[in-house]
């Protein structure tokens, strides 16, 4: 199950709001873990993996990620290893897009009407990836490709070179992308 929830952060110093992404996807986390499994989180250790995927130490069968850009959070809860991402769509570097695309994610770029967008698409996916592999961004996002057609709202698929499902939304201003393994 995906939640999402937008926050107004006016008058926090980016201090005070990272502070405040972090504790609000902790409190979205929560709610959703109470909501499918009846279960109170607040006496729950959350511990992290060797390159800092989070997980309950009391329940690990409980599989969650957390994301957080600009006004929203978004959490996913699952039965098997799972990885969300939420970025603002914003202007993009096209050095970005040769660095880590494919031949086949940079036509999908360049032949998009909205390149940035169509980038942050492939971003939120291939994070969400290494994050439901629990790798983080020590695993190299060129190693991971989707094939792609241009799409509103949302779209469902395969992963195109890696073991897995994915599901990306299109939330205007931003992009949240869902990876299950």
């Amino acid at each position: 199950m995906i939640y999402t929830e937008r926050f107004d952060y006016t008058g926090k110093v980016r201090g005070e709001r990272k502070k405040a992404e972090t504790a609000n996807g902790r409190t979205l986390l929560k709610k959703a873990v109470l909501k499918e499994y009846g279960i109170d989180t607040s006496a729950m250790t959350i511990e992290f993996g060797d390159y800092g995927k989070p997980y309950f130490a009391e329940r690990p069968d409980i599989h969650f990620s957390i994301s957080h850009s600009g006004e929203y959070a978004a959490v996913v809860l699952s039965e098997s290893e799972v990885g969300i991402d939420i970025q603002k769509v914003v202007e993009i570097k096209h050095g970005l897009v040769e660095k880590l695309c494919d031949e086949h994610e940079q036509r999908y770029v360049s032949d998009s009407p909205d390149k940035d967008k169509a980038f942050i698409t492939l971003w939120t996916l291939k994070e969400s990836y290494i994050k439901a592999i629990g790798m983080g961004m020590s695993f190299p996002m060129d190693k991971i490709n989707f094939r792609l057609e241009s799409f509103s709202g949302e779209l469902r698929g395969r992963m195109s070179n890696r073991e897995g499902m994915y599901y990306v939304k299109d939330l205007g201003e931003y992009i949240m992308a869902v990876c299950y393994i």
